[in-house]
């Protein structure tokens, strides 16, 4: 199932819309009155699926932890890497129609500075689940200093990847998940 397949209808057709204004118009310019409009709902009810105007490009942020989380919960074995690994590009699975959303997204991330300081702050529980996931694993408790290393490499690691695809415009979903790998495979020979 893609990513796309398990948004809410208003929700899904809200966020294309905020998407493409707010490539157009800019983040700060575009208001939320416009994107209700444009989403064909009003303000409050706007509102009832994100609480913010940020909240349209960094929701997805908080679907995707709870997808890791379960992911990572269905990976066998001993090595939270290879865990990592299998959750990271379960979570990250794009039918090609979903690509450009998720440039548009992640340019809106790197470029708008408010974005940029919420997402840093929504990606400590990425790190979080990612070390809880790890302390398991090793049989080490979460707080840890090799499990909090780990959670946060894997997060920057993943953040370094999404950055490398964006910045290739021809680069398709295959090319996201060789990416994955190749941050993998070093992050495999840093924590062996």
């Amino acid at each position: 199932m893609t990513r796309s397949a398990r948004r809410v209808p208003v929700a899904q057709r809200l966020e294309h819309v905020a998407l493409e204004l707010f490539a157009a118009q800019g983040f700060d310019e575009t208001t939320v009155d416009e994107l209700a409009a444009a989403g064909g709902v009003g303000r409050r009810t706007f509102f009832r699926y994100f609480p913010t105007k940020l909240d349209v490009v960094l929701g997805e942020l908080d679907e995707g932890l709870a997808g890791l989380v379960l992911a990572l919960a269905e990976q066998p074995g001993a090595d939270p890497v290879a865990a990592a690994r299998a959750a990271f590009l379960a979570v990250n699975r794009y039918a090609d129609v979903e690509l450009p959303a998720l440039r548009r997204r992640l340019g809106l991330i790197e470029d708008v500075p408010e974005l940029a300081a919420r997402a840093t702050v929504r990606y400590r529980d990425w790190e979080s689940a990612l070390a809880a996931d790890a302390a398991r694993r090793w049989a080490v408790d979460a707080a840890s200093l090799r499990a909090q290393v780990f959670g946060r490499a894997v997060v920057a690691a993943m953040r370094a990847v999404f950055s490398a695809w964006h910045g290739h415009p021809e680069a398709d979903a295959d090319a996201l998940g060789a990416l994955v790998d190749e941050a993998f495979d070093a992050l495999a020979r840093g924590f062996a």
